[in-house]
């Protein structure tokens, strides 16, 4: 395992939380306004898929939302940026998942399953070297 110092281990989860933050926020505020329209080989959709496509592009943008504000101080908050981590590898899983249900997707969404099978570890492994969870006890235990 590479060992990062502690401020460049900063530096580099603050980049990738504001990276993927402001994809975020672009990309889902485009599918929200465009439906599958602005999704490479989007084609018509359903009325019902369009409406969960612009559901879903909604709490991505949010989630963008929230990874530029972890950014600010990731060392706060490790639980949170375990979890962008865990959600975005998780994502990257589900796209492996369609992929073998429906067929290879355009290569942008291949080469974004690379990246987020990539990034999310690399994101956990820096964030382990920010600072060590802190427990907080309660007086009344």
């Amino acid at each position: 395992m590479i060992t990062l110092p502690p401020a460049t281990a900063r530096r580099a989860v603050q980049a990738v939380l504001r990276a993927s933050g402001l994809i975020a926020v672009a990309t889902g505020t485009w599918v929200v306004a465009r439906g599958s329209a602005a999704v490479p080989d989007g084609g018509t959709v359903s009325p019902s898929t369009d409406s969960v496509l612009r559901f879903y592009a909604t709490w991505w943008a949010g989630s963008g939302v929230l990874m530029w504000r972890l950014a600010a101080a990731p060392e706060r908050h490790p639980a949170a940026v375990r979890a962008v981590a865990a959600a975005t590898f998780v994502g990257g899983l589900a796209r492996l998942l369609a992929a073998r249900h429906s067929g290879p997707p355009h290569p942008l969404f291949r080469a974004l399953t690379v990246l987020e099978l990539v990034t999310a570890p690399a994101l956990l492994a820096a964030g382990r070297q920010l600072a060590p969870d802190r427990q907080v006890s309660s007086p009344d235990r």
